[in-house]
């Protein structure tokens, strides 16, 4: 009973050539009440030319576009934000924006009527998955110490967080992993690492550094491989998923 209708199309990128071209008729006319949302890792310049008008390419932001968001969120709560409360928050949450807002709207309530949200108040209320704990793992697997690594999973896994969303923290890890390696074998050093990524965190810095220096280029580009399987595999395998991503863990192990 709407006035307008929102048709949502989720994960785009799977889908082949001929079945994105078989919207073509509908978008060289599309119906004037209706917001049809296409969620995909990437979309083909083809598609997106063969849409008539009111089309709109909304990208994930950046590492380095982050703490604008946080600040602007901040301000639409009627708070300003300390640079280390930024930061902490911009490492707990990462680019999830909605999970930011939720974040910030909790400590929002927490201090009350508080116009500035401290780097105190977020470590009190955030409830994230340490960065500490996600290095602690990352680091067992690059040492390849099974048994560490899997007792670090599980600090993570009993902290509450959703099963996607630790995923998500471990992928963002070796992500970063991956750039700080890159950067590093082509001579550039901690400033070319805050360049590229847009955390300004010394600590967090310095420890991927070290890190990095534990895995081979090739061995980073194959855990994330492992860890876009296990994405797949939590969102469809009937298995329970704490069991896949311990699965996940052995598998890097031993693999890497």
């Amino acid at each position: 009973m709407a006035q307008r209708r929102i048709v949502l199309v989720k994960g785009a990128h799977h889908y082949s050539q001929s079945n994105l071209r078989s919207f073509n008729p509908y978008l060289q006319s599309p119906c004037p009440t209706t917001s049809l949302i296409f969620i995909s890792e990437g979309m083909a310049a083809e598609f997106l030319r063969g849409v008539k008008d009111g089309a709109f390419q909304l990208k994930r932001p950046s590492q380095r576009e982050i703490p604008s968001w946080i600040r602007t969120i901040a301000q639409g709560l009627g708070k300003e934000i300390a640079p280390e409360a930024l930061g902490y928050m911009q490492e707990a949450i990462g680019g999830d924006l909605q999970g930011l807002r939720n974040e910030l709207t909790k400590v929002s309530l927490y201090i009350g009527d508080k116009g500035r949200i401290e780097g105190k108040d977020v470590e009190g209320v955030v409830s994230e998955i340490r960065v500490t704990t996600i290095f602690e793992l990352t680091k067992a697997i690059g040492e390849r110490d099974l048994k560490r690594a899997l007792r670090s999973l599980g600090k993570i896994w009993e902290s509450g967080e959703p099963p996607l969303k630790i995923l998500g923290m471990i992928s963002r890890q070796f992500r970063h992993l991956l750039v700080t390696k890159e950067a590093l074998a082509h001579g550039g050093g901690t400033a070319e690492v805050k360049k590229q990524l847009g955390i300004s965190n010394p600590y967090y810095l310095k420890e991927l550094s070290a890190q990095a220096k534990g895995f081979s280029q090739q061995a980073l580009q194959k855990a994330l491989r492992n860890l876009w399987e296990t994405d797949l595999s939590l969102k469809r395998s009937p298995l329970p998923k704490r069991l896949l991503l311990e699965g996940l863990v052995i598998k890097l192990c031993n693999a890497l």
